[in-house]
């Protein structure tokens, strides 16, 4: 397996030394393959991934289908739901690369809370961060592609086939937030009011514009 230099990633650059060591000490790095599966959807999660090279796609099975819903790529916080929550996995998340990730477990999380580490606290962080943006990410494909959809209607009216396709693209934007809002227990309405808040002493998190 490659040299993982967690310094390189954009998510972690506020992370001390010391902090990128423990971090690398309790999350063993995994090894995927092109269309090795992470986990499946309905799977009981136990842990979340940070993705250290390579990229992720979140895939969800859609009228018998797998449908791809997002492609995450390095320095990606993907699953941390399984931190918080002992639901079943919503989706199934997949290597569309040769990837590494780094694995933490549930059980290791709690211990590092319980016992107060920084770490610990940038994760949660982390975590909330991660989620509003998938949440944000989906809502903005479901405008965008809304929006495109009109443009191609308004040219095509009478085209059935083109019609089909805009049916198709608008289906798909709409499952992608329902199935983000479902994982967060979150209404739209909800999402407007979300706001990331940082104790006093703590830096804000990396937002991870660079990576989606």
């Amino acid at each position: 397996m490659a040299q993982i230099n967690l310094r390189s990633l954009h998510a972690l650059d506020d992370y001390s030394n010391a902090e990128l060591k423990l971090l690398g000490a309790v999350a063993p790095a995994r090894e995927y393959q092109t269309g090795d599966e992470l986990c499946q959807e309905g799977d009981q999660g136990h842990s979340c991934y940070l993705v250290a090279t390579g990229q992720v796609d979140v895939v969800k099975v859609i009228d018998n289908e797998d449908r791809v819903l997002a492609t995450l790529r390095a320095g990606s916080i993907v699953g941390q739901m399984a931190l918080v929550d002992r639901s079943p996995r919503s989706a199934t998340l997949r290597a569309s690369d040769y990837t590494v990730v780094l694995e933490l477990t549930r059980d290791v999380f709690e211990r590092l809370l319980k016992a107060h580490s920084p770490l610990a606290l940038r994760f949660q962080q982390q975590i909330a961060v991660a989620g509003i943006r998938q949440l944000r990410m989906a809502t903005t494909k479901l405008a965008t592609v809304l929006a495109d959809a009109q443009k191609e209607a308004d040219r095509s009216s009478k085209n059935q086939e083109t019609s089909v396709v805009i049916r198709e693209k608008k289906r798909d934007a709409l499952l992608t937030v329902q199935a983000a809002l479902a994982e967060w227990d979150m209404s739209l309405d909800e999402l407007d009011q979300v706001r990331v808040s940082v104790p006093v002493g703590q830096s804000r998190p990396s937002d991870g514009r660079a990576h989606p």
